[in-house]
């Protein structure tokens, strides 16, 4: 680039530019940063210059219907709660550049047919690790027996796949009841606790119209709703990033899932490197190298067979 240079650090892009003369900081935390990464290894410096302003990165994705005028987050002229533009935000800065599934959350949102109810969510879906889904559902996280029944009841399934329903006006909808009728989502904090050592944490799909309540103790930490899906197990029992589910920044959680669950035998582990890209093609070695360390303690090394990577051996 003829006017920029720059330097990336572990968390953060330092940039100079030198037709202004103004040095610049991104850290991995702004929306911009993952959108900038790309610029720059792509050598467009014009892409680089309208990046680093986030309102325009904000209007740009949205084709104008976003816009931010101090610290107030305008969708459409209306005001958006903090949590609905923290969700844009985490969006964004994956480096998503469609942003459909957020749209699709705000209207399931705007449709939930309580005042009080949408209110409310706003306490639950401000926690992290809870990304929205390509329809724009929510996910979150539920605590159950080792048997994957619910440990309240032991009545209702838990298993992947399962999808739990009940009529709206069964659910209590009063806030100040904390442990009351209806089908309970948590945080990943709450879910992963209630679970405790003995039971397993289960990752759940809902819609945000059908939130009930949010009752007001633990720190806001689970809802009531009268549906969910279970989609899947967290077997490291690890939280989510808080951008869209199915992205590639949750991959390496994914693929060491995979890993985990295809993990037999004495130690040290031998996983074939066939069997984990029989699901995810594109996890070459570094990737499933960085989907170890990044979610276990093991330490893992890759044979070799005729120059082909064979097989990944876990050692604790």
């Amino acid at each position: 680039m003829t006017n920029i240079d720059y330097a990336l650090g572990p968390s953060s892009v330092f940039i100079y530019d030198r037709l202004n003369n103004k040095p610049i900081e991104i850290t991995n935390d702004r929306l911009n940063y993952q959108s900038i990464i790309e610029a720059i290894k792509a050598d467009d410096e014009d892409q680089v210059r309208e990046l680093l302003d986030e309102n325009q990165v904000l209007n740009n994705v949205s084709n104008g219907r976003v816009t931010v005028t101090g610290n107030t987050v305008l969708l459409d002229g209306r005001e958006l709660h903090s949590a609905e533009a923290k969700k844009l935000v985490d969006l964004v800065s994956e480096g998503a550049t469609n942003i459909d599934r957020w749209f699709r959350f705000i209207e399931k949102l705007y449709n939930n047919p309580s005042y009080h109810c949408r209110e409310q969510a706003y306490n639950f879906i401000a926690h992290t690790g809870m990304p929205m889904t390509e329809n724009g559902n929510l996910i979150g996280y539920k605590g159950v027996r080792d048997d994957y029944k619910d440990k309240y009841s032991g009545k209702f399934d838990n298993s992947v796949g399962q999808v739990l329903r009940m009529s709206r006006t069964d659910v209590d909808d009063n806030p100040n009841n904390g442990c009351s009728a209806g089908f309970h989502v948590g945080s990943h904090n709450y879910a992963d606790s209630w679970a405790g050592s003995d039971g397993r944490l289960m990752i759940v799909e809902y819609s945000p119209t059908d939130i009930v309540s949010v009752p007001d103790e633990s720190g806001y930490g689970k809802l009531r709703v009268c549906e969910y899906k279970v989609i899947a197990e967290s077997t490291n029992r690890s939280r989510l990033n808080n951008g869209s589910y199915g992205h590639d920044s949750n991959k390496t959680l994914y693929i060491w899932e995979l890993i985990d669950g295809l993990a037999y035998g004495m130690e040290p582990y031998r996983i074939p490197i066939d069997r984990i890209q029989e699901r995810y093609p594109d996890a070459d070695t570094d990737l499933i190298l960085t989907s170890i360390r990044e979610h276990s303690d093991y330490l893992a090394s890759i044979t070799f067979d005729d120059g082909e990577p064979s097989e990944v051996i876990l050692n604790s």
